[in-house]
């Protein structure tokens, strides 16, 4: 308590020990150490007077343990209590409540929160994402618990036990230097986690990634909540004369067309099935769905806006010759000549006005499944850049690789034609290094859903209701 002395809990596993040491803080000297072959350390370690106090977790048994900071108070055995007994005894995913003797654990999709004074479990979720980070308030009346995605659950005390009280959505940016690889017993699993802590009186939950905080309240929600949105990635492709866009929640069914000159929704376009890939000009727009190419015109720019379509409004519908499989990610290039379709290891080319398979490769997938073209339409951009090889005119025969120049401009969407530059402070600089705006923190996208045409950024947050889209003086 006085900020001198600090405890720390290790393992190894090469012999299976696990031990707790103390340290003089200032000089980093260590006073005293003691290891189990037994039972596993489980967060917090906490004080108690003048000694320290934590857990050991082995099947079946939670024991406590007390120590003092120095060697001259001996470990002591507190007392036992039971612990279920399907409990995955893991390096990750085990948090104690000394206050009220709860222990919370999880497994892949499920987290579990068990009384040990009652022997019964009070919670018991299995959520669609990983969970792991969790928090508990120093009273026990809010539990949080993060998700592989970007938010996490906060749970409220009940007599029947935990009842989910609001689910958070975070608006954090993950870099990809945060990624995490976590072993478990099926395997090696990447991602990336948002981490929740309650305050101690559990009035506020503060959610940390990086060096973002994010500040939450834990009181009641208003009597009428915000809508929840849909939270898949977005669609997003500017005309090739800059005057459209077009933008849909990817596996979602509706199309949005935006003038780029009012700001406001030329057309909306119902599919009536699941979106792939999307493509717009200045009078056309194309959606690629279950195997189908299927095109309407845009109407003029004095139509009545918001006009709303469906699939027997289109003009026409050409049906791939070699149906690719549901759930493929596809791309239109910018005249409308082809579309690249990917899935798997695979990367397609089809001619859009008749649906004719004309090349294929084997480009393999790495954390970019969605194809791009360059903005001339030459090359097709996925893990690799693939040049498109004609016969004469039209034909395409091929597809050849192209070495990436990281000093040349790539002619590619995520990079902007004006010298525009994106910072990892959220800073937007012009093509002479000058500041011009600053991204707030929600805006913030890797660069694989930026979208750079002209003189206009659309910025794809999937955890936001819609696409940002800025436009940029040339």
């Amino acid at each position: 308590m006085d900020g001198k002395k600090v405890a720390a809990a290790y393992r190894n596993f090469e012999n299976a020990v696990t031990g707790i040491s103390t340290y003089t803080l200032l000089s980093g000297t260590r006073l005293c150490s003691h290891s189990f072959r037994k039972g596993h350390i489980v967060a917090p370690i906490w004080t108690h007077g003048e000694f320290l106090r934590f857990i050991t977790l082995e099947p079946g048994t939670i024991t406590t343990w007390e120590i003092g900071f120095t060697s001259t108070h001996g470990l002591t055995k507190i007392g036992t209590l039971p612990a279920p007994d399907d409990i995955d005894i893991s390096p990750k995913g085990l948090l104690f409540l000394p206050t009220r003797s709860r222990l919370a654990f999880t497994n892949r999709h499920i987290v579990r929160v068990w009384d040990a004074l009652d022997s019964k479990l009070i919670l018991n979720f299995e959520g669609n994402e990983r969970l792991m980070e969790f928090s508990f308030s120093s009273d026990g009346r809010f539990f949080a618990c993060g998700t592989g995605g970007q938010g996490f659950n906060l749970w409220k005390e009940s007599p029947t036990g935990y009842v989910l009280h609001r689910k958070l959505a975070s608006s954090f940016v993950l870099h990809r230097k945060l990624q995490s690889t976590y072993v478990y017993n099926h395997g090696i699993y990447s991602g990336f986690w948002i981490i929740p802590l309650l305050s101690p009186n559990g009035e506020s939950i503060i959610s940390y990634c990086d060096s973002s905080i994010q500040l939450w309240h834990t009181a009641d929600p208003p009597s009428t909540a915000p809508t929840q949105h849909d939270q898949t990635p977005f669609i997003l492709q500017f005309s090739p004369d800059g005057s459209l866009a077009a933008t849909a929640r990817r596996s979602t069914s509706t199309v949005t067309i935006i003038d780029l000159k009012s700001g406001d929704p030329r057309l909306i376009i119902d599919v009536g099935t699941d979106i792939c890939g999307l493509g717009v000009t200045g009078n056309t727009a194309a959606v690629v769905s279950h195997g189908r190419i299927i095109t309407w015109d845009v109407p003029a720019g004095d139509c009545v806006l918001g006009g709303r379509v469906y699939t027997h409004n289109s003009v026409r519908t050409i049906v791939f010759n070699d149906s690719p499989p549901h759930g493929l990610y596809a791309a239109i290039s910018p005249d409308f000549s082809y579309v690249a379709t990917a899935e798997g290891d695979s990367l397609d080319i089809y001619d859009m006005s008749t649906g004719k398979h004309l090349v294929g490769v084997c480009d393999e997938y790495w954390g970019v499944p969605c194809p791009w073209f360059t903005r001339d339409g030459r090359e097709v951009l996925r893990k690799n850049r693939w040049e498109l090889i004609k016969d004469g005119k039209s034909d395409l025969i091929g597809l050849e690789p192209v070495e990436w120049d990281l000093d040349s401009p790539r002619g590619d969407h995520f990079e902007s034609p004006l010298g525009h530059n994106i910072c990892q402070d959220g800073w937007i600089f012009d093509s002479k290094n000058k500041r011009i705006v600053w991204l707030p923190h929600s805006w913030r996208v890797y660069e694989i859903n930026q979208r750079w045409d002209g003189r206009f950024l659309g910025l794809m947050n999937s955890a936001l209701p819609e696409p940002v889209i800025l436009e940029f003086d040339e």
